[in-house]
């Protein structure tokens, strides 16, 4: 077996070889003490050494280099250790014997470890701060293994679900949160597509709808008010911009960082297709075309991801927290879009795009046999619980959610969220089309944010006087 790689820097070639590669070496003193000009170190890793170290140390070794060795840093192998009351990783070299025999010579079993302190897996040296151990071996054949789980015949089935931390419900809260921004951003820059593939050269009835659009991307932080003045330069930045809260990508990537976290209630199809969009996102589209392909493309992989988590996730309270972060802003989502599209002199344009936004052009036209009008359109969009993309809709689906969740409340007292939840449903029921004008709109979306705050507020609590996650999310 070779050893670890060595210079002496005694000779020209190999210190030359070492200063080349210094943040690679690990330096040490030639005849056994400390390195010259740094008492009472040992060996020192060229990379980790200050601008004014690392220039004393090259200076020692061109003026003294036969004071000097360089050797190669190699990644130890690590073993476990009992430290502080855990289980660690350590850093350990192997020292093995051979004895001469009549056979010739004869490799022991066992030796003597030697293991670092330190969790640098780097092998520098194994002198001052580490530990021996002997290393024993019983046995020429393969040791039975041993373990401390129960046998396979006395593990009862079970088909409860569980607890789920409240972190962890958290973040999948947030992470439907932030696909469903992200999907409205996506289906607002692919509102801009038809003015992309065809520019008017004189004034559209198509402008004002489009004006709002870009008004909208700026109020969400996808672009900047000075975009505007180019209708690319809006999709552009609403889709891909890196330094935009508000942009598809960078509501993707918080979507990305989210379910990290997450790794282990995610199947690796909802993983891929997280992190394919991402990659699809943070590729430069060369042209308008291109821009509006890759919105096309991640709302593909925004419906996948859905299909993924209605027909994969087991149906736990994490399934719950998930699909109320998607319906929480959906309904927010959808609220705004009506309160900017549909208000009361809304134009033809405004409710065919509104429309267009939540995916409901198909039930519009087979249900009503005329253009786009007002109450048809504010019905279908907001009050009809036959809708999967209405207001309403949303609602009943997050009452739902609430109802299922163990209540922190005794007396039978429901809990805020599913207070707020209920009065919003019950406005929906008995509600009617020509009541919900701008004003009644932004009362609504304002209740949603209001229990959305609510939600989080109450399952996601923090601070020393907050009640244990676990009593607010257990579900069985």
């Amino acid at each position: 077996m070779p050893h670890i790689a060595t210079w002496w820097c005694g000779q020209k070639s190999a210190r030359e070889e070492v200063l080349s590669r210094l943040d690679e070496m690990a330096i040490e003193g030639a005849y056994g003490q400390s390195v010259p000009g740094f008492p009472g170190r040992g060996p020192i890793i060229g990379g980790s050494l200050s601008r004014e170290e690392r220039a004393q140390l090259v200076d020692a070794i061109n003026k003294r280099g036969i004071d000097y060795v360089g050797q190669e840093m190699v990644r130890l192998s690590t073993t476990p250790v009992w430290d502080m009351g855990h289980i660690s990783p350590r850093p350990f070299v192997l020292r093995v014997f051979a004895a001469a025999t009549p056979n010739g010579w004869t490799i022991l079993p066992g030796g003597f470890c030697r293991i670092a302190d330190q969790p640098d897996a780097r092998a520098v040296s194994m002198g001052e701060g580490t530990r021996a151990a002997d290393v024993w071996v019983v046995s020429e054949k393969e040791v039975a293994t041993s373990t401390l789980l129960p046998p396979s015949d006395s593990v009862r089935i079970k088909r409860i679900a569980g607890w789920v931390p409240s972190r962890a419900a958290d973040n999948l809260f947030w992470l439907g949160r932030y696909l469903e921004r992200a999907e409205a951003t996506l289906r607002l820059v692919r509102g801009l597509g038809g003015a992309l593939r065809e520019p008017g050269k004189g004034p559209s009835p198509m402008q004002p709808v489009i004006e709002r659009i870009q008004r909208l991307l700026v109020a969400w932080g996808a672009t900047t008010p000075s975009a505007r003045a180019k209708l690319a330069t809006t999709a552009a930045q609403s889709l891909q911009a890196h330094d935009k809260f508000g942009s598809a990508l960078s509501l993707v990537r918080s979507a990305q960082r989210t379910a990290r976290t997450l790794r282990e209630r995610l199947s690796p199809d909802a993983w891929h297709v997280i992190t394919g969009m991402v990659e699809r996102l943070s590729e430069r589209a060369e042209d308008d075309e291109a821009l509006l392909e890759a919105a096309e493309w991640t709302l593909q992989s925004l419906a996948t991801f859905a299909g993924l988590a209605q027909e994969n996730m087991n149906r736990a309270a994490g399934w719950r927290f998930l699909e109320m972060g998607r319906r929480v802003e959906r309904a927010i989502n959808t609220a705004r879009f009506a309160r900017q599209f549909a208000y009361d002199t809304a134009t033809g344009e405004d409710l065919d795009l509104l429309l267009t936004l939540v995916d409901c052009q198909i039930t519009y036209r087979s249900r009503y046999l005329v253009g786009p009008l007002l109450a048809p359109v504010r019905d279908l969009v907001v009050l009809d619980t036959y809708n999967p993309r209405s207001v309403a809709f949303q609602i009943a689906a997050l009452n739902e959610h609430i109802a299922s969740l163990p209540s922190m409340r005794e007396g039978g007292l429901i809990d805020p969220p599913h207070r707020l939840a209920v009065t919003l449903q019950a406005a929906m029921t008995a509600g009617e089309a020509e009541a919900f004008d701008t004003k009644a709109l932004f009362a609504l979306e304002q209740n949603l944010l209001n229990l959305a705050d609510a939600i989080g507020s109450h399952y996601f609590p923090h601070g020393s006087s907050a009640l244990r996650p676990e009593k607010l999310t257990g579900f069985a």
